[in-house]
């Protein structure tokens, strides 16, 4: 559901920088762990949510509720577990994004209190923004198309054409932004995002 409120807009932004950061840093901060030097010389193991966001994947979550963070280049030669390492680099993402949500759950109840009752509010649909944002970053970041977390298992699949994805993220990007901005996404991703909100965080959140 689009929402163009002003207060909406606002969360959506925030949300859209911590997510995309969030995501953006544990896939460099993984394959820098597993061996591949790349994302530290490309600068993305940093908390700079600028270095982290996509402008059409940001935009689209800006809108929509759901996209995906700027493309980290991941050399699997680099890795020490080789194009298995690239399996591990996309589970860190969605695993860090899952942490984060859960970190939010559990510190929210001790924060609140602590806050007037507009301020409380206005933090407490904060918060609900960014997990609902974090789960569904989680679970399209899963899909092996970049330029999604989960395309750096099509390159392990076809090293002789990760040269080619890579170039062809911005069209790749498009055609997921379609997708999305027509339905058809929500209606592939709506129930994986309902099963992890129910399991994670006992909600229930449709995109």
């Amino acid at each position: 559901m689009i929402d163009f409120t002003l207060s909406q807009l606002v969360m959506r932004i925030c949300a859209v920088l911590v997510v995309s950061t969030l995501q953006g840093w544990a896939t460099a901060a993984a394959a820098v762990v597993l061996g591949d030097k790349g994302p530290r010389h490309d600068g993305r193991l940093t908390i700079d949510p600028f270095r982290h966001v996509d402008l059409l994947g940001g935009a689209v979550g800006l809108i929509f509720a759901v996209g995906w963070s700027k493309w980290v280049v991941v050399d699997p030669r680099g890795l020490r577990a080789g194009r298995i390492g690239l399996l591990l680099v996309v589970a860190a993402s969605f695993a860090a994004l899952l942490l984060g949500i859960l970190v939010l759950r559990l510190m929210r109840p001790y924060i609140l209190p602590l806050l007037h009752d507009t301020a409380a509010a206005t933090v407490f649909q904060l918060i609900q923004t960014i997990i609902e944002m974090a789960v569904s970053f989680a679970i399209l970041g899963l899909l092996p198309l970049p330029p999604l977390p989960g395309g750096q298992l099509l390159i392990g699949l076809l090293p002789g054409w990760s040269g080619w994805l890579a170039r062809m993220q911005l069209l790749f990007g498009a055609g997921i932004a379609a997708l999305i901005a027509t339905g058809a996404a929500g209606g592939l991703l709506d129930p994986a995002v309902r099963s992890l909100m129910i399991v994670i965080l006992g909600e229930d959140v449709g995109m």
